[in-house]
């Protein structure tokens, strides 16, 4: 048996291992899934009780979030079910939008194959196809830089829906590189995956705080962009946003209790009671 990859871990806490999951990788085991699994190797450094609480697809490589401990998988499952979890997905997509920015809201209903009940089927499984009766999804694009042929955008899913951002761009004509399955044509470096990187990606830690972490661009994304003429120095001040998190503002000013308001004291305003200040005032009893 061939020795396992390394497995990268880009950042690291009590509860938490954010991991680099390669192009090619599946995160969890299944039905004639190759081994070793991005699970698979995180047990092995962090030991059985590592659990995912979110995936990426096969053919998408970038940051990965497992959980360590079972209080680190309830907290972080539950910050994704509430839309606390910011991601961050880079895609090479096939032409040049006319729009510099867009949010694709289209329902999504998944088609199972029926051959792949028999077990021998090789290639995807399921997919996903644009419909009114599915479910909801949301993933907001902007356009980063345009190319020869291809264009560069950052796409941030609102929703978690298998196979969104590839379908959701598909759909609107932009399909991305190497994506065969949704109707791309232009081919993509590395055959194990797509022009699709997992990039940047910021949530609520279970012990307090928050996680903001970027990745890094593949060798044969980069690859693909230098194909199509982008410079890849344009990710960078999205990096930086994850790399340095906004600092945590200073709690307002409050005036202690017994301070007076300023401007509020005019003469003779406590002789009432004193007895002291106007000539007028009673004297205190």
């Amino acid at each position: 048996m061939p020795p396992s990859p390394p497995l990268i871990v880009v950042d690291e806490g009590p509860h938490h291992a954010v991991l680099l999951k390669p192009a090619g990788m599946t995160v969890v085991g299944g039905r004639g899934v190759p081994r070793p699994t991005l699970l698979d190797l995180a047990k092995e450094r962090f030991g059985g009780g590592v659990r995912p609480v979110h995936r990426i697809d096969r053919v998408t490589a970038g940051l990965c979030v497992v959980a360590k401990t079972p209080f680190g998988q309830q907290a972080i499952t539950e910050a994704f079910r509430r839309h606390l979890v910011d991601k961050r997905y880079l895609a090479l997509v096939e032409g040049a939008p006319p729009w510099d920015k867009r949010d694709i809201d289209l329902r999504l209903s998944r088609i199972d194959d029926p051959d792949a009940s028999h077990g021998h089927k090789k290639g995807p499984l399921a997919w996903q196809t644009v419909d009114e009766a599915g479910v909801r999804a949301l993933t907001r694009v902007r356009v980063l830089a345009r190319g020869q042929g291809a264009t560069l955008v950052e796409a941030r899913p609102e929703t978690g829906r298998m196979h969104q951002i590839r379908c959701h761009l598909a759909n609107v004509g932009h399909p991305i590189v190497g994506d065969a399955l949704y109707g791309a044509t232009l081919p993509f470096p590395d055959e194990r995956g797509v022009g699709l990187v997992a990039f940047c990606v910021s949530f609520p830690l279970p012990h307090g705080g928050r996680a903001f972490v970027a990745g890094s661009l593949p060798e044969a994304f980069l690859r693909a962009l230098a194909a199509h003429g982008i410079d890849p120095k344009v990710v960078e001040p999205l990096a930086e946003k994850f790399r340095r998190p906004p600092p945590t503002p200073a709690p307002p000013h409050r005036r202690a209790p017994d301070a007076r308001p300023a401007g509020r004291w005019r003469a003779g305003a406590g002789s009432a009671r004193s007895g002291r200040g106007h000539p007028g005032g009673r004297r205190g009893r």
